[in-house]
């Protein structure tokens, strides 16, 4: 159980550095815009997204065998993409939108320098709030694996990513993108990785961030970068660490 617990807070700890490095690369302009997005977290969309999500989730789990549902997509073909998904998604689209950001940046894209860096917010804040979940609930997986299955993160990367390139791209891009993030959700379940209810939260979760993130980048930006909301770090001997807006 300890081993499982500092796994956990390795991950949260791995997301908040690369937050933290991130931050620094990029400057004032990214700080600025994460604190938009999450200031959009509120508004009315992302809201409904939490509050949908939630009730059919915990519908789900009260519903739901706990055993899970290993398998209920058979093997073969569909038991193969699956394990793709596994092993190409999750935490991996996170350093994926990293490299478009800082590809778009040397190759003058400013497209596709914005989709990267939207990508990159949007995830950072998806997995950030999966994984306060994930260590909160301790929920085990139905394979034992370990106690981290609430809520499912590829589910949640997933939905952020679709939802930001439907807003880039329109549905050209937007339906393929929704199609992986609702074959990712399934996989997780197929592979015993999952409950229906942590895809279900973990979708909402990224939907949420993904319609914050676009939301931001809609608006023009504030005439005075001064008053623009931020999210900032504050380390002294005497208060100690801390994390304000």
């Amino acid at each position: 159980m300890l081993k499982r617990h500092n796994s956990a807070l390795g991950s949260a700890g791995s997301i908040f550095l690369l937050f933290m490095m991130i931050s620094n690369i990029a400057g004032d302009d990214f700080i600025h815009f994460v604190g938009r997005d999450i200031h959009h977290l509120f508004s009315t969309g992302p809201l409904v997204s939490f509050a949908a999500g939630g009730s059919i989730a915990a519908g789900a789990y009260f519903l739901e065998d706990s055993e899970g549902y290993r398998g209920f997509m058979g093997d073969g073909f569909l038991e193969d993409c699956s394990k793709g998904c596994d092993n190409a998604l999750g935490l991996r689209l996170l350093g994926a939108s990293s490299l478009l950001w800082a590809g778009g940046a040397i190759f003058d894209s400013d497209d596709t320098e914005e989709t990267g860096q939207m990508l990159t917010e949007g995830l950072l804040i998806t997995y950030g709030i999966a994984g306060v979940l994930k260590l909160g609930t301790g929920r085990e997986r139905p394979d034992g694996s370990n106690s981290r299955s609430f809520p499912s993160g590829h589910s949640a990367g997933t939905a952020c990513s679709a939802a930001i390139i439907w807003d880039r791209y329109g549905p050209e891009a937007g339906i393929p993108a929704v199609v992986i993030a609702g074959f990712t959700a399934l996989s997780r379940i197929t592979l015993g990785k999952h409950h229906p209810s942590d895809v279900i939260a973990g979708a909402a979760i990224g939907l949420a961030a993904g319609l914050a993130v676009t939301k931001a980048h809609s608006e023009d930006p504030p005439n005075d970068p001064e008053m623009q909301p931020a999210v900032m770090v504050h380390w002294s001997t005497s208060s100690g660490f801390g994390v304000y807006f």
